[in-house]
């Protein structure tokens, strides 16, 4: 029984997969900005609670907001992660 304790990929795979996770990154920050205005509240009437609905949505969005944008940032460094790390492993194959 041989052992099998190399790390090998295929760069254009990994290649291929960061292209798509960069892709839908971006799709959903264009999707947040895009969606934004639509999805943020204005109070209905002066009343306290109409007023208090309207923040409280918009405290939501917000907090919604940042962590798509945290989320999609993350996402983005994944992507520039693999293919950092696929150069890596792809050179020392080829130095094997």
């Amino acid at each position: 029984m041989s052992e099998n304790n190399r790390l090998s990929i295929r760069p254009d795979e990994v290649t291929e997969v960061t292209r798509q996770l960069d892709e839908l990154a971006g799709r959903m920050q264009r999707v947040m900005e895009t969606e934004t205005p639509n999805l943020t509240t204005v109070s209905s009437g002066q009343d306290e609670v109409s007023q208090r609905v309207a923040h409280t949505l918009n405290e939501v969005l917000g907090s919604f907001t940042k962590s798509s944008d945290q989320g999609a940032t993350e996402m983005h460094e994944v992507s520039a992660a693999m293919r950092s790390h696929a150069g890596r492993i792809a050179e020392t194959d080829l130095a094997d």
